[in-house]
C-alpha cells in the first residue's frame, strides 16, 4: 500500500536567526570564574569519592578479619565510617546545590547552603576521633610522655574548636569567600598538622628507643617506624598545603578541596594501619625465638610414664627442657598491646 504524499506546512511565521535579535535583548547576568572555587571543591569531591571507596574496603575487610577485637575499636572503626559517608554526602550535595540546582544563578554562588555549613565541623570531627586512636598509641608505648599527650590532646581540641567555629559563623553569616572563614580554616589545619607532627615524632622516637637487641623485634619496630613516619607525613604534608592555600589565597576555595582529600586520608590511613596488624604480628611470631636447652637429672626412682612401670628414667637419661626468653617492647604495644593483634582486645 502507498500512502499519498502530504505537504506539511508550519504555521506561524518563520523564525527568526539569533543574529537579527537586537543587541540589548541578549543582556544577561555576567557568571564568576567558577574554577578556583566550586570548580577546586568539585574536583577535591572527585578525589574523595574514590578514598571513600578505599575506606569503605578497608572497613569491610577490617569486619571480617578482626570480628574479636573489643566493642571500643569496633566503635572506633563504626564512627570513622559513618562520619566518613556523612561528609561524602555533604560533598556530593554542594556540588549539585551550586552547579546544578543553581546553574545561571550567580546571587546563589556567595551564599553557603546548609551542607557547606556542616563541611568543617564534620572534617574536624573525623581528624579528632582518627587522631585519637594514634595518640592512644603513644601512651601505651611511651608512658613518660603523659605531658606530650596532654599537648596533643589539647592541639586536637584546639582543631576541633576551629572547625566548630567555622560552622557556627556559616550559620550566622553565610557569606562565602570571606577572610575570616579563611583565617579560621588555617588555624584548624594548622594546629592539626602540629598534632601529626608531634605524633610521629613521638611514636619514631619511643620505638627506636625500645630496640630490644633481638633481631625478630628489631625487624619489626622498624616497620612499625616506616609506617609510622608514612602515615604522619602524608597527613602533615597535605595539611601544610591547606594552610598555606587558605592564608594566600582567602578568597577562593582551592584549600576547602584540599581539606576534603586530607579529610580522607585521615580515614584511610587509620584503617590501613588497623588491618596490617595481621600481617605484622604473622611476621613477628614466624621470626626466630632466642632459646637455648638445658637438662636436668632425675633420680633413679623416677617413672618414665605410666605405661611403663618398668622403665625408669635413669641420670644417664636427662630430661631436655626448652627454655625460650621472651621480652617484651614497645612493638608489642604498638600493635595494642603484648602479643600484638592476639591479646589487642586486653588493652583495646
Amino acid at each position: 500500500m502507498i500512502l499519498p504524499r502530504v505537504n506539511v506546512t508550519t504555521a506561524g511565521p518563520s523564525p527568526v536567526p539569533i543574529s537579527a535579535i537586537p543587541g540589548p535583548s541578549l543582556s544577561l547576568p555576567e557568571l564568576p570564574a567558577l574554577d578556583n572555587t566550586f570548580g577546586a571543591l568539585l574536583i577535591g569531591t572527585f578525589i574523595g569519592l574514590m578514598q571513600f571507596g578505599w575506606t569503605a574496603n578497608q572497613c569491610y575487610r577490617y569486619y571480617r578479619t578482626y570480628h574479636e577485637d573489643r566493642w571500643l575499636l569496633k566503635g572506633l572503626v563504626t564512627a570513622v565510617l559513618v562520619l566518613e559517608t556523612f561528609h561524602t554526602i555533604l560533598c556530593m550535595h554542594i556540588s549539585y546545590f551550586y552547579l546544578a540546582t543553581n546553574y545561571f544563578k550567580p546571587e546563589a554562588l556567595a551564599v553557603a547552603v546548609w551542607s557547606l555549613k556542616l563541611l568543617g565541623v564534620t572534617t574536624g570531627l573525623v581528624i579528632l576521633v582518627t587522631q585519637s586512636f594514634f595518640l592512644r598509641r603513644v601512651y601505651l608505648i611511651g608512658r613518660g610522655f603523659k605531658w606530650l599527650v596532654l599537648l596533643v590532646a589539647l592541639l586536637l581540641l584546639g582543631e576541633f574548636g576551629f572547625a566548630f567555629a567555622e560552622t557556627v559563623q556559616l550559620f550566622l553569616v553565610p557569606e562565602l569567600h570571606t577572610q575570616k572563614e579563611a583565617w579560621m580554616n588555617s588555624a584548624g589545619v594548622g594546629l592539626a598538622a602540629l598534632a601529626d607532627t608531634i605524633i610521629t615524632i613521638a611514636l619514631t622516637f619511643t620505638l627506636q628507643r625500645s630496640r630490644t637487641g633481638f633481631e625478630s623485634t628489631d625487624n619489626l619496630i622498624d616497620t612499625l617506624i616506616i609506617y609510622s613516619i608514612n602515615t604522619g607525613l602524608l597527613t602533615d604534608v597535605f595539611n601544610i598545603a591547606c594552610f598555606i592555600l587558605a592564608l594566600v589565597m582567602p578568597n577562593n576555595l582551592i584549600y576547602a578541596g584540599v581539606v576534603i582529600v586530607t579529610s580522607k586520608l585521615y580515614a584511610n590511613t587509620l584503617m590501613a594501619v588497623l588491618n596490617s596488624r595481621s600481617s605484622l604480628a604473622s611476621s613477628k611470631n614466624a621470626a626466630p625465638t632466642n632459646s637455648h636447652s638445658v637438662s636436668i637429672p632425675v633420680s633413679q626412682h623416677v617413672y618414665r610414664g605410666t605405661s611403663e612401670k618398668n622403665s625408669y628414667l635413669t641420670p644417664n637419661n636427662p630430661i631436655p627442657i626448652q627454655v625460650s626468653t621472651v621480652r617484651s617492647s614497645a612493638a608489642d604495644f604498638a600493635l595494642d598491646g603484648p602479643g600484638g593483634e592476639r591479646d589487642v582486645k586486653n588493652y583495646v
